[in-house]
This record gives C-alpha cells, sequence and structure tokens, in this order.
C-alpha cells in the first residue's frame, strides 16, 4: 500500500477511463505486510495495464507504453523526467525533457494556491472523486490480498 499507488496512479493518469477489472496479487513481509506486487487492470474500452511494485528491489521507475504503432517510455513514473517515443521499426523518433524543477511538488502547490484563491474546495487537476477512486481500488486490491487493518 505504500510504493503500490505509484504505478496505479500513472496507469489511471495515462489511460484515464473506467477500469472494468482488477487482478492483483501480493508477497508478505514475515509480519504480513504486503512487500511486492503485480496488478493487471482491463479497462472498458480494452486497454491493459500491468504494474509492478516492491518494497524489496531498486525500481528503475519507468512507465512504457506500448501501441500498434510504437511505444513511448517515461523516465520516472513518480514525476516525469523524460519522454523518448519510439516507433514501430524501435527507432526513436522524439524526446522530451521535463522544464527545470524545484522538487516537482511545485505544481501541486500552484494548483493548490490557484484552487484557493478562487475559492475552490479542490484542486480540478486531482479531485476529492479521484483519490476516493484510487483508494477504493487499493482497499479492493488490499481485500483480494486478505490483509486487514486492526480498525476493520
Amino acid at each position: 500500500m505504500d510504493v503500490g499507488v505509484y504505478p496505479l496512479n500513472f496507469a489511471l493518469m495515462i489511460f484515464g477511463g473506467e477500469v472494468a477489472k482488477v487482478s492483483s496479487v501480493c508477497t508478505y513481509t514475515d509480519t504480513g505486510v504486503d512487500e511486492q506486487n503485480s496488478a493487471t487492470l482491463i479497462y472498458e474500452d480494452g486497454k491493459v495495464a500491468v504494474l509492478n511494485s516492491s518494497m524489496l528491489s531498486l525500481s528503475d521507475r519507468k512507465g512504457i507504453i506500448y501501441g500498434r504503432k510504437g511505444f513511448m517510455i517515461v523516465e520516472n513514473i513518480n514525476n516525469f523526467e523524460s519522454i523518448t517515443v519510439y516507433d514501430q521499426d524501435r527507432r526513436k523518433i522524439k524526446h522530451i525533457d521535463c522544464p527545470p524543477q524545484i522538487s516537482g511538488y511545485e505544481y501541486e502547490v500552484e494548483a493548490c494556491i490557484r484552487a484557493l484563491e478562487e475559492g475552490r474546495l479542490e484542486c480540478p487537476q486531482m479531485p476529492h472523486a479521484e483519490t476516493i477512486r484510487v483508494m477504493k481500488m487499493m482497499d479492493a486490491m488490499r481485500a483480494e490480498w486478505g490483509i486487514r487493518y486492526p480498525f476493520e
């Protein structure tokens, strides 16, 4: 439930839309904490996202999006550093670097400031309903893994 939210948010950000089905598995530490997982999201429009996260190994944090005419690699799904696009012959056809940043959180701060100045109770870039949707998906995966919190 710690690192698994990052690939989940990446898939939801890239594919959007409605997820029809989620299947997932995990392994556990000796104390019963989920230590690594794999999840497959099947979207209503037929897209499929395969996600992995682990606290046991160092990740390259890459996201790869495959399509019929090529694929693209996103460096650092947690805070995009660059995107490289390849054609169907695996030739690099475009590379885009992220503009310089302070920490990557400045966009969240700016969105919050704008929302407050506009009298909003939430940021349109990440509305409360989307946060709840992600939490429900994570809770469903946790239930599939048999993990229950003491207060439940």
